[in-house]
């Protein structure tokens, strides 16, 4: 069991949430050879979400429902939840689990292509959050689409943003996620960290 586990672990055991759905995806991901948020990550987002500036919101995914569940759960009633998914098999499943969880009315998920998806809202969004997965080597459509639609004061997750490691030549996976990080990190209008979950998530503030 490795550091993040271990915490998870230790937080399961302690916290009043035992949704058996938060486990349930978390082992579809795990099989599927994805990763998962963790209840640590889950529960950094689920404190993101719960603010009460938070009314519109919008999530692109290419797992099976960690982040929207959290997210759903935590988010205030009036918040406008947008979900985008890069399949039908994913809009299926999400969409069920967020109907065993009681969550469908609160949510608006369709299958979409990411980037455009983001600039077709008409509202600045307070939150962003991405768990690109496979897709991630398409990071780089992704800047100009967040810089644009992330309000003031916003904020911006991104899952799996630790570049991997390999030898020789990098990797177009490697390459993209470098690139973005760079512009993020060097951009004077945004305070972003990594921190060491679902292989590096990326939380950025947009100052405001």
């Amino acid at each position: 069991m490795n550091n993040e586990e271990s915490l998870d672990k230790y937080l399961a055991d302690l916290s009043f949430d035992k949704d058996p759905l938060t486990g349930e995806i978390a082992l579809l991901t795990t099989q599927h050879n994805r990763f998962h948020p963790g209840r640590s990550g889950g529960l950094l987002m689920a404190i993101l979400a719960s603010t009460t500036r938070m009314e519109h919101v919008f999530e692109w995914t290419a797992a099976y429902g960690s982040t929207t569940l959290w997210l759903a759960k935590a988010l205030p009633e009036k918040a406008r939840h947008t979900i985008g998914v890069v399949s039908d098999e994913n809009l299926r499943l999400i969409s069920n689990y967020m109907k065993r969880a009681g969550l469908s009315a609160r949510v608006q998920i369709s299958k979409s292509s990411g980037p455009d998806h983001l600039l077709s809202l008409e509202s600045p969004q307070d939150l962003i959050v991405l768990d690109l997965q496979q897709e991630r080597t398409k990071l780089g459509d992704w800047y100009a689409a967040i810089e644009k639609k992330l309000a003031p004061g916003g904020i911006l997750v991104s899952l799996g943003m630790t570049p991997p490691e390999g030898n020789g030549a990098r990797s177009l996976l490697h390459s993209s996620i470098e690139s973005f990080n760079h512009k993020i990190l060097g951009n004077p209008n945004f305070l972003t960290t990594i921190i060491p979950v679902s292989q590096g998530m990326l939380v950025a503030s947009r100052l405001p």
